[in-house]
């Protein structure tokens, strides 16, 4: 087997892909959102162009994984007394741009719980801000589904930051992580474990044995996204998601018949149904998507770890009123 990205395009983060990337510098603490999903759109009329719409993608990640000095805050601030509005518009008013992978560890607790989440909802508001179908939506069904998506997304990313650095835990941002035999604080413990033994046995298992490639899982992201399950939206709306959707599923058939040249078309479609295989123990109503939204609303409505503010109100205790 011969890896894409050796294949095809470099989807990594040298010096060449880091210029291309948008001048975020330590003065701009709000950059706009809408600019920057702008300057990363992918081509709608593109479709059938999948090399170039892995190339953007990969981008938009590499920005909100904030890789380089030059991209990120080296202080950390993070701040919950934010509307929905504003945390569309501007993530880095909910946490300052700290790089998702770091040297510095430390294990989650209730003291760094706040300034995680932040970090890694911030990463999420400003992906969603770089996907061009999310423009052409209106804003109240635009704001449905990106509140919606955003435990899926979450615990898709999480899982997958595990999986690369093969981790018995959850990995989170910026360094914080989760290890089930080190950590003494019983109120994480109640939320983390059991979400930690679900993401294991049915989606970082699956990671593992498939050897997941990075694009494939920037492409899984996009088909979460646009797969919410038990919402409805009105018929302009629901034909721009549908056909997102569509889009995305084929863009990565078209990758893993690139990718594993070797491969049968039986073959190739044993390993798209084990990849989409994962995505119900992730969506919302399923297990893990579930278990992590109520027992945050939980931590919320009794302010553990000072979790209570206006956008984790919106986001986790809110969201299902949302219609």
């Amino acid at each position: 087997m011969t890896p894409f990205s050796q294949r095809c395009i470099r989807l990594d983060d040298s010096d060449d892909e880091i210029e291309q990337l948008p001048q975020i510098t330590i003065e701009e603490h709000h950059f706009h959102s809408s600019l920057f999903g702008h300057q990363f759109a992918v081509d709608t009329l593109q479709n059938s162009n999948f090399h170039q719409l892995l190339k953007n993608v990969d981008k938009l990640e590499i920005y909100c994984d904030a890789p380089h000095e030059s991209f990120y805050e080296s202080t950390s601030e993070c701040s919950i007394d934010v509307s929905m509005e504003e945390a569309f518009h501007f993530p880095q008013k909910i946490s300052s741009r700290l790089p998702t992978e770091t040297t510095i560890n430390q294990q989650i607790s209730s003291e760094n719980i706040k300034s995680m989440w932040c970090r890694m909802v911030s990463h999420y508001l400003e992906w969603v801000a770089g996907i061009p179908e999310l423009r052409l939506m209106g804003v109240r069904e635009k704001v449905k589904l990106i509140t919606r998506q955003l435990c899926n997304i979450i615990c898709l990313t999480a899982s997958y930051w595990t999986y690369k650095r093969d981790h018995d835990g959850i990995m989170f941002a910026s360094g914080i992580w989760f290890n089930p035999r080190e950590n003494c604080d019983n109120i994480i413990r109640n939320y983390v474990t059991s979400l930690a033994n679900v993401i294991h046995t049915h989606v970082i298992s699956t990671f593992r044995r498939l050897k997941v490639a990075r694009e494939e899982y920037l492409l899984l992201k996009l088909i979460v996204l646009f797969e919410p399950l038990h919402v409805q939206f009105p018929a302009a709306d629901s034909l721009i998601v549908e056909t997102a959707l569509a889009k995305y599923r084929s863009a990565l058939v078209s990758l893993v018949k690139y990718s594993h040249p070797e491969l049968d078309h039986e073959a190739v479609m044993d390993r798209i149904l084990a990849l989409f295989g994962v995505l119900p123990y992730i969506e919302v109503n399923n297990l893990v998507s579930e278990m992590d939204n109520m027992q945050l609303a939980h931590m919320i409505l009794c302010n553990n770890g000072n979790m209570q503010g206006r956008l984790t109100n919106a986001i986790h205790v809110h969201s299902s009123r949302i219609d």
